[in-house]
């Protein structure tokens, strides 16, 4: 460990030390313990690595930071009264490999968890030599399930404790990913680009400003001192190609950076299907089933993401400047929700250009921080086409006075503009070592205009349509000088107004204001007992979930405008335990949560066809346990495993007057039942720290109903089959990471998977993948 000490004096200031955390490559290490022996004072690393330990008296102390992972260090000071000690640490990694990696990712988890929230962290250094995208790590996480339709690029809705899609919000550095585009969803980011994934269960900090009702992912890109250049490409199955760039230049004496993160995707998509509906063309008799591959459904996507600050200075510890473009095309082989139709050449194109703000600077007691984000999205949607497709690849021309497309009634070319400005300030002020408050408001405001270039009929947002978002978060926290018991208290203020013009059966327009403003309120508490092997945490919050601009607008394809869907409302409740107990050269910890919620005007989607709207379900409950086990031994073999049982019901004894007929029945197409595991091995460790490691990854869906469970016939009703897939990954890095070279087979077996909407997903595929690291 480098150890570099600044003597600060500050006659008006109390007597204390304050500093920062990082690692060998200049990253800013969070949630680092930093403690006193003699003044038995402990305190943590906050995101950007910095500890901050006031009100003591003079003397001599020891100083220690610990981090597991990382070599625990001591260090002996004199303080004198009246003085503030500047103690910079970088830490120094253990040399340890595969199973010292999960380790502290969890043990980074319990860490972030003494602040009171249910969350899990999952760092992505075990994963960057794979081909995984986000999307696929979050699959193994204990209470997360994502439904695809798909291959690469391909619709998809994530479930956290059975709340989904925008009940869980997603985030990137602390920057809500809303209405970014298709070109930036969750499962176009290779993991190269990322550092770690916060997954907060339930109760969502203030600090975030979300109105989310499930939790929220927070993706971090990691906070650098030092210059990094990260290069990928991978290539396998179905014509697939994943490329990124991430590098970053420091001058570390001017305090200047620039960094850059890039990414390529492109897939055919072209796996086989099998019994698949096939039409007659011209009288649309169903003719019977075929195998065949999909023939229509390459997805090609790109971002270039250029970003510019200053480190350290004067006036801000962090204030940085950046650019995003990003595009795509998706080419639709059939809709989301159904393959009894087939498409040739419908497609959709994304074109997104934000700017953004980010500032940090800690004066004093005090962090402030905030970001700004300005841009415009652009989605098109072309269904122009006057052929008429089928599954075996026949088509027929319609003729010229026959105005349908291949989804649409009449052919369109849409083009839908999004204007997005959402901003963000926060003030934490850190009264003692004992207590803590914050104050965060979020704004968030779209206006959508669209035109169809083909359709002269079809007037749908040719008037602006805007929505705007307010949240205010107050937060107060306690925590007692050992750090075993921290509880926090908080409250949120949300407003919601909005101006939504639709149009009648006689094409006139239907404007609507829908407004909103209510307060909700929450708690979260920790307590660590038995030496702080084992940890009791409980967290409560009523949130309300404001309707996405997709959900009342629609989104121009698939899902038609609600003006009149109504926020959802949620009573949260976690119950949960976590134990950590070390056997000589094994390391376990094991864990389990409960969770309850209550959701009033719960919103839901509700296919007709291949379209559909979103609704409201006027009670909805949801109750579950997790649990989860991870054993280590020796460095040498990792195991895990993880399972998760829901169950949403509908809770509306009436439907409109009249009993509901699925009163007490569970929500459809969605799971109840799934887990997972994962064994990992390091069977050769080089002399010059070569590495080979080999990992088996098994998931298991138990069958789950397609429609309502007590409609219909017992024998006759849809669901979606039992699914339990294995996936085999391989790793060799060689000159001590520098080289890194992976093989990937997802789905070994080659067994038939199902998902969202029982479509059909990819069998077998193989992957490789070369990295490239340079720090």
């Amino acid at each position: 460990m480098v150890f570099i000490l600044l003597v600060n004096s500050a006659r008006a200031q109390p007597t204390g030390i304050e500093g920062r955390v990082y690692d060998a490559k200049g990253s800013a290490l969070p949630f680092t313990s930093v403690f006193i022996k003699k003044a038995e004072k402990v305190a943590l690393t906050d995101t950007l690595g910095r500890y901050r330990i006031m009100g003591m008296t003079p003397g001599q102390y020891k100083v220690g930071i610990s981090r597991i992972g990382y070599k625990l260090q001591e260090r002996s000071i004199e303080l004198l009264a009246g003085q503030v000690l500047v103690l910079d640490f970088v830490m120094e990694e253990k040399v340890t490999e595969l199973g010292a990696v999960e380790i502290t990712a969890k043990t980074v988890s319990q860490e972030l968890r003494e602040t009171g929230y249910a969350v899990d962290v999952v760092e992505i250094k075990e994963r960057k030599n794979l081909t995984s995208d986000i999307n696929q790590v979050l699959k193994s996480t204990p209470s997360i399930h994502i439904r695809e339709s798909g291959g690469l690029g391909s619709g998809f809705r994530l479930s956290l404790n059975g709340l989904s899609g925008n009940q869980v919000r997603y985030f990137i550095d602390g920057v809500p990913m809303e209405n970014y585009g298709s070109a930036l969803t969750l499962n176009n980011y290779p993991v190269n680009l990322i550092e770690n994934i916060e997954i907060y269960k339930g109760v969502v900090p203030v600090s975030l400003g979300a109105d989310a009702l499930g939790g929220a992912i927070n993706i971090t890109t990691g906070y650098r001192r030092k210059p990094f250049l990260d290069v990928a490409y991978s290539f396998g199955s179905f014509n697939t190609h994943q490329a990124s760039i991430n590098g970053q230049h420091v001058n570390e004496k001017k305090g200047h950076f620039v960094k850059l993160s890039s990414f390529f995707n492109h897939s055919d998509n072209n796996y086989r299907m099998e019994d698949v509906p096939v039409f007659d063309l011209e009288l649309g008799n169903r003719l019977g089933t075929i195998d065949t591959r999909r023939f229509h459904n390459e997805y090609t996507s790109g971002m270039i993401h250029l970003e510019a600050g200053v480190l350290d200075k004067k006036y801000a510890d962090h204030w940085s400047f950046g650019l995003t473009t990003a595009r795509n095309r998706k080419n639709y082989q059939h809709p989301d929700n159904t393959i009894n139709r087939a498409f040739g050449q419908f497609h959709t194109k994304n074109e997104t250009l934000l700017a953004s703000t980010t500032y940090k600077k800690r004066l004093g007691n005090l962090d402030l921080k905030g970001y700004v984000v300005a841009g415009r999205v652009v989605e098109s949607v072309v269904d122009s086409s006057s052929r008429k497709y089928n599954w075996a690849g026949d088509y027929i021309v319609r003729q010229a006075n026959d105005p349908k497309g291949e989804l649409f009634e009449r052919k369109s070319l849409m083009e839908l503009t999004d204007r997005v400005i959402r901003s963000n300030v926060g003030l934490d002020y850190e009264i003692s070592n004992n207590h803590a408050l914050g104050l965060h408001f979020t704004q968030n405001y779209l206006e959508r205009n669209g035109e169809d270039q083909v359709n002269e009929f079809n007037r749908s947002f040719e008037s602006p349509n805007s929505i705007h978002k307010n949240l205010l978060g107050l937060a107060y926290t306690f925590k007692t000088g050992d750090g075993k018991l921290e509880a926090t208290a908080f409250s949120k203020q949300y407003w919601f107004y909005g101006e939504i013009i639709t149009q009648d059966f006689q094409d006139n327009e239907v404007t609507t204001q829908p407004r909103f403003n209510s307060t909700g309120y929450g708690a979260a508490l920790t307590w660590r007992i038995a030496a702080e092997r084992f940890q009791l945490k409980s967290s409560f919050e009523q949130a309300f979930r404001i309707p996405e601009s997709y959900e009342i607008l629609g989104d121009g394809i698939y899902i038609q405008p609600n003006p009149s869907l109504r926020p959802e409302t949620s009573y949260n409740a976690n119950f949960g335990m976590r134990y950590t107990k070390h056997f000589q050269k094994i390391h376990l910890v094991s864990e389990a949560n409960y969770f309850y919620r209550f959701s009033k005007d719960f919103i839901l989607f509700n296919p007709l066809g291949p379209f559909g709207t979103y609704q409201n379900l006027d009670n909805v409950r949801t109750t579950g346990i997790e649990s989860s086990l991870q054993v280590n031994y020796n460095d040498f073999v990792l195991f895990n495993a993880n399972f998760t049982w829901q169950n949403l019901t509908d809770q509306s004894e009436f439907d409109e007057g009249l009993p509901n007929t699925n009163y007490e029945s569970r929500i459809p197409n969605v799971p109840y039942l799934f887990g997972n595991a994962r064994l990992g091995i390091n069977p050769w460790t080089g002399p010059t720290g070569d590495r080979l490691a080999i990992y088996w990854n098994t998931r298991y869906v138990h069958e789950f109903f397609f429609t309502w469970e007590n409609l219909g016939d017992a024998e006759g009703k849809s669901t979606i089959p039992q699914q339990l897939i294995h996936d085999l990954q391989m790793e060799y890095a060689f000159a001590k990471g520098k080289y890194n070279v992976s093989l990937s087979v997802n789905n070994i077996t080659n067994a038939m998977a199902y998902d969202n909407f029982n479509i059909q997903k990819p069998g077998r595929a193989a992957y490789i993948k070369c990295r490239y690291f340079l720090n």
